[in-house]
This record gives C-alpha cells, structure tokens and sequence, in this order.
C-alpha cells in the first residue's frame, strides 16, 4: 500500500505548484497547457474506444488542434471566421466515417471527442485572458473542484450508504454527492466575502456566487460520472497511466470538462 502511495505523492508535490505556475503565469504557457491536456485526453479515449473497435482517426483531430492552438497564439482567424472553421470540422467529421464500419457510433465518438475535450475545453483560455480577474476566476475553478471532490470523497467514505449510480460508479454516494455540493459552495461563499471577486469587469452577488457553487459542486461531479460511464462502458479502470497513482488526463480533468465551459457560458451570456 505504501509502495502506491509514493507515486501518487510524487506526482502530487511536483504537479500542484507547476500547475498554480502555470495558471498564474497564463498567456501562452497556459494556452499550451490546455492543449496538452486536450491532446493526451483524447488519445486516452482514442484508447479507451479501440478496445471495441472504434477509432477517433488521431491524425485529423491533432491537425485540427494544432490549428485550434496557432489561432490562440496568433489570432490568425476572426471570431465568424473561427465559427466556419468549427462547422467544417463538423463536416469533415461525417465525411471521414462515410467509408468505415460502424459509421454511426464512429461518428458519435468523434463528434462527442471534438466537443468533450477538445473544444469545450478551450474556454478555459478565454477565462484566462479576462483582464483583471482571468487569473482569479480559473484558480477558482480548480480549487473549487478540488475541493469538492475532496470533501465528497471524505464524507462518503466515512458515512455515506446509499449509492447513487452503483453501476457507474460504485464508490459514489449521495452523502458525499451533497458534502461535495455544500463545501464547494461555501469555498466560493468565503471568496465572495473577502471580496475576491472584485473588478470592474464584473459584478458577482450572492445569487452569482449560488450558480457557480451549482456548477463546480454538482455538475462538476456529474462530469465525473461522465466520464465513468465510459470507463464502464468500455470496461476499463483509468483513463491511462500517465499521472502515477491518479490515473489519465481524463481522470484528473474530467469534472473539469464540464465546469470549463459552463463558467464560461455563465460569465459571457448570464453575469
């Protein structure tokens, strides 16, 4: 047991100052890293989906991230131009599945890899480049799912029974779905009250401060189960190898997949 620990630890203590570095620093030391984990999530479900004989068809998807990333870096497209971009991929998509087995279920995969983790995912450099507050808001995402996951999984352990979706995920239950809720949502409560979300960009109150508790505390969490599903589905354990003792990038990132671009959605459209 000790023995598995210490890579666990390791990857601990070396990954979570890099990873603050890396969010405060931003620009495109942050743009890079997104993109590293978009690129090893989806080789990790390229995996995962083979071992049913499916294929994502890597090579286009990294050509197209590659181009995804140089308009981060160098703002080469405009945003309608960037929009057309987005409706070829989608075309591109369906005319690579038309010659394969399984042409349904292999456009499924690709679309839903697309969006799931390579697209969706790329909102979290526009949160990032908020002037004033980019740095505050993406640290409280983080945080906030860490700490969610942290307290849901301290209180199931401890006194939760009841199973939420056993078949899924059968370590899950309902007392630690809700002390993941509520510790998440008085971590971004004790933020508001110290005024950590101040600027002039935006104006947070209480209700706001409910709706992003909802989104890291439950949604988050239903990111997770997300991505259970398909571990299941395809019966495996971990997404990959990669981060000894924590599994994949998947696993690591997976409740993050669905905050990313949800906080994002909330801070354009709704605040």
């Amino acid at each position: 047991m000790a023995e598995n620990k210490k890579p666990r630890t390791l990857v601990n203590l070396i990954g979570a100052p890099l990873l603050l570095s890396i969010i405060y620093l931003g620009g495109p030391l942050f743009t890079l890293f997104i993109f590293v984990v978009i690129f090893i999530g989806t080789y990790e479900f390229d995996n995962m989906i083979k071992i049913k004989s499916f294929s994502l068809n890597l090579y286009f998807f990294f050509f197209i991230y590659l181009i995804c990333l140089t308009n981060h870096l160098f703002q080469i497209f405009s945003y309608e131009q960037y929009i057309y971009f987005i409706l070829f991929i989608f075309f591109s998509i369906s005319i690579s599945c038309l010659n394969i087995k399984n042409k349904l279920k292999n456009f499924y995969y690709r679309i839903l890899a697309f969006i799931w983790i390579g697209f969706l995912f790329q909102e979290a450099i526009y949160l990032r480049s908020l002037p004033e507050i980019g740095f505050k808001i993406v640290l409280c995402m983080f945080l906030s799912v860490w700490v969610t996951d942290s307290f849901a999984f301290i209180f199931g352990s401890k006194f939760g029974k009841s199973k939420i979706l056993p078949s899924v995920s059968p370590k899950k239950t309902w007392v630690g779905f809700l002390a993941g809720y509520i510790a998440c949502t008085l971590f971004i409560y004790c933020l508001f009250s110290y005024n950590y979300f101040n600027s002039s960009v935006f104006t947070f109150d209480l209700f706001d401060v409910i709706v992003l508790g909802f989104i890291s505390g439950v949604l988050g969490q239903c990111g997770d189960f997300f991505e259970s599903y398909y571990k299941r589905f395809f019966s495996v354990k971990d997404s990959g190898t990669l981060l000894q003792g924590h599994g994949g990038f998947l696993d690591r990132f997976d409740s993050l997949l669905f905050v990313v671009p949800l906080f994002s959605f909330y801070l354009r459209v709704i605040l």
